[in-house]
């Protein structure tokens, strides 16, 4: 037997390139305590999972949620993860398990927003005109 859940319905949504990339304004808040980063995230369609930075790990004291080896363009390495809420394009996201990796310094995003988030949404990236349409 097939279920379907239905989502609720998001008004379609055009967000302008920020530095001329795909960025996307994210919320990292940790349920426990209700502390919130905002970052810019890169909307990184080849990413099974959300990373942040070390840092918001530890500047909202996270709770460890596990690891595991992951698969990278430079060879596999071992993600530590942990448990949060995500707030993008004005709907939250509970309980997902946020990969924590360092980002280069001269990196424009904070955060890669992966595939575990982006596909409960129909997005389209519009090169020519530097915006990002989510519906």
């Amino acid at each position: 037997m097939l279920y379907l859940l239905e989502r609720k319905s998001l008004e379609k949504m055009l967000i302008p390139y920020k530095n001329n990339l795909p960025l996307v304004s994210m919320g990292i808040v940790d349920a426990g305590s209700n502390k919130r980063i905002n970052v810019d995230a890169h909307l990184d369609f080849a990413s099974s999972k959300t990373i942040m930075p070390t840092y918001i790990a530890n500047e909202l004291n996270l709770s460890f949620a596990g690891s595991d080896e992951t698969v990278t363009g430079a060879g596999i390495i071992h993600i530590p993860y942990y448990e949060v809420t995500i707030e993008v394009f004005g709907q939250v996201h509970d309980n997902v398990h946020v990969g924590c990796l360092d980002f280069p310094e001269r990196t424009p995003a904070r955060a890669l927003l992966g595939r575990d988030i982006l596909d409960n949404y129909r997005i389209c990236l519009d090169g020519k005109r530097k915006e990002i349409e989510v519906s």
